[in-house]
This record gives structure tokens, C-alpha cells and sequence, in this order.
């Protein structure tokens, strides 16, 4: 993250660019509305200003969103660390429990479904990427993937599989089903680690 800064007028702290994801972030858990003008006259800087750093209020909703993210990430990992696939599967499905039972998240999901779809799922906004990568990350660890798995493919399914099933009500009107997205997750990640028969062949690794 770019820690650009401006001079704010006299009296007043010099605000950086991260000042702007701090107060959405805050505004957000307390179910203010993050607009992109008050969150500039808040810190005393030009909307300009502010649109440069971030591009707009759905740039900004999206870093607010991982942040939550990657709150529940630390606090599901801490509990339970490891690098095998169970715990892999595990911690997402932890995750994905957390998130989708986050009041701030629910309370924007409920109150403009659309939009919030494109801040959680589009490849527009920081999340879906963010979350891929992490996916990604986690992939590389597991010691039972076979070794010709193109793990950027089997995170994005995961990561699309999982979008589908927590965030369901949006989609497709049926009620959130975090379980089922971990269990989705599951096959997923055990399809990658199985032996792979071949027929007339032996099993591939």
C-alpha cells in the first residue's frame, strides 16, 4: 500500500493515504454509510485528493472488506495453525462462518445486495484478487497436492465455489450456506491430492 501523504490545513494532523481505509473502516463497523465527500471533509482534504489515492467509494469499500478478511484469517489460524489439506479446509470453512456472520458485513450485504455483490466478487474490486492470492498462498503449503496441480486454477475455483455458496442470498435468493461452500472446498482440494487412475496406466501424483 502507497503511503502518500498530503499537508492538511494548520492545526490539523498531515493525513496519509492509509488515514482513508482507517476511517471507512471504522465507519463501516458502526453502520455509517462510507461516502467518499465526508470521508474527505473528515480529514480535511479535497475529494480529489481522495479519488486520486483510491479511484472511488467501491476501490475503498474493497479494502475495508479485506481488512475484516484478513482479520478472520488471523483470528481462525491463530486458533488452529498447519499447513496440511484438513487444515486447510478447515480454516476456510471457520472463515467463511466468521465473514458471512460479521453484523457490518450483513447489515451491507442487506441494504444494497447489487452492490455489495460487485465489492465482494467482482474482479474489480481488491477482494476476489486478494483472496486468490492468499488462496494461492495457502495452496503452495499443502505437502499432498500433486505436483503438476495448477494451483492458481483450483484456488480460483475455490474462491468461486466458496463466493457461491456464502454469498447465496445475493446470487440466487437461496439463504447463505457456509457449510456448503466447505464442503464444496473439500472435494476440491481432495480431487487435487488423490491419485489421479489413468486408464490402462498406473496412478498419477
Amino acid at each position: 500500500m502507497s503511503h502518500e501523504a498530503v499537508n492538511s490545513p494548520p492545526g490539523r494532523v498531515r493525513v496519509a493515504q492509509s488515514d482513508v481505509i482507517d476511517l471507512a473502516y471504522d465507519w463501516f463497523r458502526a453502520g455509517r454509510r462510507v461516502d467518499v465527500g465526508r470521508l474527505a471533509r473528515e480529514l480535511g482534504i479535497g475529494r480529489a485528493t481522495v479519488y486520486r489515492w483510491w479511484s472511488g467509494r467501491e476501490v475503498i469499500l474493497g479494502e475495508v472488506v479485506w481488512r475484516i478478511l484478513i482479520e478472520a484469517i488471523d483470528r481462525v489460524e491463530a486458533k488452529r495453525s498447519g499447513v496440511d489439506a484438513g487444515h486447510f479446509v478447515e480454516n476456510f470453512g471457520r472463515m467463511a462462518e466468521l465473514v458471512r456472520t460479521y453484523e457490518p458485513l450483513e447489515r451491507f450485504v442487506a441494504d444494497d445486495p447489487e452492490y455489495a455483490l460487485r465489492v465482494l466478487t467482482s474482479r474489480y474490486s481488491v477482494v476476489q484478487g486478494r483472496l486468490i492470492e492468499w488462496t494461492v498462498d495457502r495452496l503452495c503449503l499443502i505437502p499432498e497436492i500433486r505436483s503438476h496441480t495448477d494451483v492458481n486454477d483450483l484456488a480460483y475455483a475455490i474462491v468461486r465455489v466458496g463466493e457461491s455458496f456464502i454469498w447465496s442470498d445475493m446470487i440466487t435468493g437461496e439463504p447463505p450456506q457456509p457449510d456448503k461452500a466447505t464442503a464444496m472446498v473439500r472435494l476440491l482440494v481432495a480431487g487435487a491430492c488423490s491419485p489421479l487412475p489413468l486408464p490402462g496406466g498406473p496412478q498419477v501424483r
